[in-house]
């Protein structure tokens, strides 16, 4: 970025270097005794050095250009009557002087050039020794000034804009980038979690109580049990302590086995003794671990939003199979009280975990005033 930068840098020093030789050559050449020999260049090379200063530095440029005003307008000979404020060659170096400086400079400084920049109009006009007809060229003098300011404030603030933009969605995008990474080290976090740890747990447990389930066991075959054992929480450690770097710091592991569908009939019971009017049709399927706790969390999840969002509603869970699809729906209607605001992260929770199946949940209000959740989650894997 800073090569293109210095780039476009020195595209410009150049066009501004021609331009400026293009316009003195024309003028000194249009054969007018005035304007050609060494005081034009004189008087001129304020406004021709102020021209190609104004690429880098703006408001310099802009003051050296007034010297060069004043020094064309009180050394010159004067043009024939009726004569300009200034002349065609003049506004040609000047107008991309204040278009630099209005470009580059903030509000308050451009309304400041503006002002120094009219005030010196009106007053060569008034005192130059030239034949100017105030009445006539003023007004045009003026609209000159101010176009120039205007049209380079203009330019400027929406290249401002556009840069502010692109810092804008660069820093968007870092920060998406981020929370993506977040969100991915999570769900891997959770999913690890969720069942390899719950399973290691079960391996460290069978293997520790063999002896006394399968008694008597060979004293090899108790010694290697054991050894597995100790691998097994040697290894159900390392993960714990890999899940809290995955994790996000206001994610704390749980260290329970993972509930399931065969866990939701505890969970209707809370949820009942809470006060909830809650409606249930659950049909007996048998699921992988994963699968059983995406299900259990979808309920439990939206179950809880329904109460917090809706205190007081009616709330009817259904979890059967149809067309190829487990359908895990959760629906209340209208709250009786007002309920609590959330940030989303529930909902955003439960898609997750269903797109990691394969499948899809969907949730929205309902013509009732409620609102509703609905998983489909493919049972491919599942035998009837």
């Amino acid at each position: 970025m800073a090569a293109r930068r210095r780039r476009w840098d020195r595209a410009l020093l150049l066009v501004a270097v021609v331009y400026a030789f293009v316009v003195a050559t024309t003028t000194s050449g249009s054969g007018e005794p005035r304007v050609s020999g060494g005081l034009f260049l004189l008087c001129a090379a304020p406004l021709l050095v102020g021209l190609v200063l104004a690429v880098r530095r703006p408001l310099d440029g802009w003051r050296l250009s007034l010297l060069g005003l004043v020094l064309t307008g009180y050394v010159l000979p004067p043009p024939p009557a009726p004569a300009p404020v200034l002349e065609g060659w003049q506004w040609l170096l000047w107008c991309p002087v204040l278009l630099a400086a209005a470009w580059a400079s903030a509000r308050r400084v451009s309304v400041g050039v503006a002002v120094v920049s009219l005030v010196l109009v009106t007053v060569l006009g008034a005192t130059t020794p030239w034949p100017v007809d105030l009445r006539l060229t003023l007004p045009i003098g003026v609209v000159g000034v101010l176009a120039s300011l205007v049209v380079g404030g203009s330019l400027g603030a929406r290249w401002d804009a556009r840069r502010a933009l692109e810092a804008e969605q660069a820093r968007t995008a870092e920060a998406q980038a981020a929370r993506g990474a977040l969100a991915e080290r999570a769900r891997i976090a959770r999913e690890m979690h969720d069942v390899v740890a719950h399973h290691l747990s079960l391996i460290a447990v069978r293997c520790e109580t063999a002896p006394y389930r399968l008694a008597p066991l060979d004293e090899r075959a108790g010694a290697e049990l054991a050894e597995v054992a100790g691998t097994a929480r040697s290894a159900l450690t390392e993960l714990q302590r890999l899940l809290g770097v995955l994790r996000t710091e206001d994610q704390s592991a749980e260290r329970a086995p993972q509930p399931g569908t065969a866990d939701l009939g505890e969970l209707f019971a809370g949820v009942r003794a809470a006060g909830t009017d809650l409606e249930v049709s659950v049909e007996d399927v048998d699921l992988p671990d994963t699968l059983g706790l995406t299900v259990y969390r979808i309920v439990q999840q939206a179950v809880s939003n329904a109460a917090q969002h809706a205190p007081g509603a009616p709330v009817r869970v259904t979890v059967g199979r149809a067309d190829g699809v487990l359908r895990v729906e959760v629906v209340n209607g209208p709250g009786r009280a007002p309920g609590t605001a959330g940030a989303g992260a529930g909902l955003a929770g439960m898609r997750e975990r269903a797109e990691l199946h394969g499948g899809r949940l969907t949730a929205g209000p309902t013509p009732d005033a409620g609102f509703r959740v609905l998983a489909e989650l493919p049972l491919a894997e599942v035998a009837g």
